[in-house]
């Protein structure tokens, strides 16, 4: 088959055998694409390979076409008597022959394109139905470039329409083919949101249609996949590119959840607050996405008087973080805050400072009235040379150089 250097509008490749209700959810978002209805026999495979048709032979109009929401389908009229008309397909079916019982080649029988259609009976015929897609599109120059027809339109199995009988929105271009064929990289042509998708009053993206809400499905190449709990993992996503958030959603969208008392039930049940230290402990990572612990969760516990540097008249006394103080700090064993820390200094830092260690660590040289408590375990001597040569930033939070000198680590 020649080679076809005529893009296919839309719409164009979408005469498909069957009657055929497009799903592809996933991948062809039904915002932008609106499900069709195909009652229509037809097969590209047959035009194409077997006959050698090109593209442009039944969608010249995609050599003109400036708007997607311009039908680029072979054309059905009426004439003044009321007899319809197909010029591109009479160019190879003898229509009216073949109403007057003519035989002929190839077949050209109203039923051979219209599935259940009597031509004695002269029912109705069943239309097609393909909604305009709500995109930015221009054809034709794509054809001034010679963009080839399959660079856009293809069967995912073999990359061509060679293989298509039935034609649907499967054949529509993913955003993924547009920004990953070495075309809309932004250098070669736009990569821009709004090149291809329409713009509200704002000037933000139309997320709203009569076919549904647009917002990036499963298989988005952007990697901003909206499914099920991404409002859990959208902070990571928002601080690597905040830009491309805003194309959507308004700054006070956000603080609609984030500035508010009340957060969205689905990231924050009722009471909350009550039970919030269970889900701190089980996976603080998620409490990372959208709090910080020093701002936010230790000045929290120092307000409300739960924090070792909160006001004692703040002090709450029916709490208590710590067994007892003697327990927790003194006397080594198994309830000692050390072992407590060695298991997940993280719960310690949720709430205290490097400077919290350094009253009870550090030597008197470095922290005036410090405990000046060794931390080290036994035989720590033997490899702190090795260590503070590697890196003694560490060691001189609680050090200072000569008191490392006179204890054999430099």
């Amino acid at each position: 088959m020649k080679h076809r250097f005529f893009a296919v509008g839309v719409w164009s490749v979408f005469v498909a055998a069957g009657l055929a209700w497009a799903a592809t959810g996933r991948e062809r978002h039904q915002a932008i694409y609106p499900a069709q209805k195909i009652p229509l026999a037809f097969s590209h495979q047959q035009h194409l390979t077997d006959k050698a048709v090109e593209c442009v032979t039944c969608h010249d109009a995609a050599r003109k076409s400036q708007k997607a929401s311009q039908n680029l389908l072979p054309t059905s009229t009426l004439d003044g008597s009321g007899k319809r008309s197909h010029p591109e397909c009479e160019n190879c079916h003898d229509i009216d022959s073949a109403a007057e019982g003519k035989p002929v080649d190839p077949p050209a029988a109203c039923s051979t394109c219209h599935p259940g259609y009597d031509q004695r009976a002269q029912n109705e015929v069943v239309r097609a139905s393909f909604p305009t897609a709500n995109l930015i599109f221009n054809h034709q120059v794509h054809v001034e470039r010679k963009v080839d027809c399959v660079k856009c339109h293809f069967s995912a199995a073999s990359g061509t329409m060679d293989e298509v009988g039935l034609s649907t929105r499967d054949q529509l271009p993913k955003m993924e083919t547009c920004l990953n064929s070495g075309c809309h990289d932004g250098h070669t042509a736009p990569s821009s949101c709004k090149t291809c998708h329409l713009t509200d009053a704002s000037g933000r993206l139309q997320l709203t249609f009569s076919s549904g809400l647009l917002e990036p499905a499963q298989g988005d190449p952007l990697g901003l996949d909206h499914g099920p709990r991404y409002e859990f993992a959208h902070g990571t996503r928002a601080k690597l590119d905040r830009q491309m958030c805003s194309e959507c959603h308004t700054e006070s969208s956000c603080m609609t959840c984030h500035d508010s008392l009340q957060k969205p039930l689905s990231v924050h049940p009722n009471d909350f607050l009550t039970i919030h230290p269970v889900s701190a402990r089980l996976d603080a990572l998620q409490c990372d996405a959208c709090h910080r612990f020093q701002s936010f969760c230790a000045a929290c516990h120092e307000r409300v008087g739960i924090g070792p540097d909160s006001d004692p008249s703040l002090k709450a006394r029916n709490l208590k973080v710590h067994p007892n103080y003697a327990e927790w700090v003194d006397v080594p064993g198994p309830n000692h805050h050390s072992i407590a820390a060695a298991r997940d200094i993280k719960q310690c830092i949720s709430c205290h400072r490097e400077e919290s260690c350094l009253v009870c660590h550090a030597t008197s040289k470095r922290v005036p009235n410090s405990r000046g408590t060794n931390p080290h375990p036994d035989g720590f001597g033997t490899r702190c040379r090795a260590m503070a040569a590697a890196n003694d930033r560490a060691c001189l939070k609680c050090h200072t150089d000569a008191d490392l000198v006179g204890k054999g680590c430099r």
